[in-house]
């Protein structure tokens, strides 16, 4: 008798089954299945890390770097390599003719399609043929991370972001020369900004920070990396917070790299009115002495000195939270800590 044969995929299962792939096996499947290559280059990626340069493309593990050829002034001869970082192996340029934006392009229009999903996306550049094109592209980003973005371009890649999906935003302020606040903070008053779940600001500006722009923030976790955050500011902060109607959970972190010292001395020389002692416990191993404010009826604001992780490195932290009223009888309330 002859075994059962199996029935092929119907090709709704089959793209189901392509699109659940990782970018490595996707490449796998058009060098050694040439059956599939049409249907493989239409489906979206599911892609864990994508960075976005001027001259180079990442994902994942592999990066495409373009540029020109030394030896032409043509800017339609472009030079283009490709780099594995697994292999740790790298091609020689080879020249295509095509602009630079023009080769940055298709290599991007490879991966990144309509519905395509990214959980870490690095954008430092909004490229030229993004904010010429008129829509058609959606991509499902979980975080996102900007630095050195003009704050005019930003909105031109917003628009092709699944706001719905997106988690966590890594944001970056540098200072531009001779530039006014509202054109280096202007990124804080973007609504995918104002409104993500986890905000995450670190400044790279060497003066005091115009803390107005804070205040229509309404992140579930707001976290500040900045030299110095001034008393008169953490003030002002402090009072936004109480009159505002920032549900329990919310949470604003600053992080120090100077240790307990500055929090310390901060928070001794805040001027707070009808505030009670509070006991954090973070993580069950220690008790933290904090300070509560009454918000309303139900809603109480903590702040208190504790720790913040990012990446490998642990460090001295602010942490001002919306808790939920009757600490002040319990007394006692355990959170743990965060990590960027």
């Amino acid at each position: 008798m002859e075994g059962p044969t199996s029935k092929p995929l119907s090709y709704d299962a089959l793209k189901s089954v392509i699109k659940s792939m990782s970018v490595e096996t996707r490449h796998e499947l058009h060098t050694y299945l040439p059956s599939l290559r049409v249907t493989n280059s239409l489906l979206p990626y599911a892609m864990k890390r994508v960075r976005i340069m001027r001259k180079e493309v990442s994902i994942n593990d592999m990066s495409w770097s373009f540029g020109f050829r030394s030896e032409k002034s043509d800017p339609n001869q472009t030079t283009v390599s490709f780099y594995d970082r697994i292999s740790v192996k790298r091609t020689p340029n080879f020249p295509v003719k095509k602009s630079l934006e023009t080769a940055v392009e298709q290599c991007f229009n490879v991966y990144c399609k309509d519905g395509s999903i990214i959980q870490d996306l690095d954008l430092c550049r909004v490229p030229k043929f993004l904010c010429e094109r008129d829509g058609g592209l959606k991509l499902s980003i979980s975080r996102f991370q900007t630095y050195g973005v003009n704050v005019d371009d930003i909105d031109y890649f917003i628009r092709f972001m699944d706001l719905d999906k997106l988690e966590r935003v890594h944001l970056t302020i540098s200072r531009e020369r001779d530039a006014p606040s509202e054109k280096e903070f202007g990124m804080l008053e973007k609504p995918v900004f104002i409104n993500c779940k986890e905000l995450y600001l670190k400044i790279n500006i060497h003066r005091e920070l115009p803390i107005n722009y804070f205040f229509d923030l309404r992140n579930e976790t707001l976290v500040l990396e900045h030299d110095r955050l001034c008393v008169n500011d953490l003030q002002k902060l402090i009072e936004n917070w109480k009159t505002s109607d920032r549900p329990i959970g919310t949470t604003f972190c600053f992080v120090s790299y100077d240790g307990d010292v500055p929090i310390t001395k901060m928070l001794n020389r805040l001027k707070l009115q009808y505030h009670f002692p509070v006991y954090v416990s973070c993580d069950s191993t220690e008790q933290i002495k904090g300070i509560g404010m009454k918000m309303d009826e139900h809603r109480n604001l903590v702040l208190y000195l504790g720790k913040h992780q990012i990446r490998t490195k642990t460090f001295s932290a602010l942490k001002m939270e919306v808790m939920e009223r009757g600490l002040e009888e319990k007394n006692e309330i355990t959170r743990p800590c965060t990590s960027a």
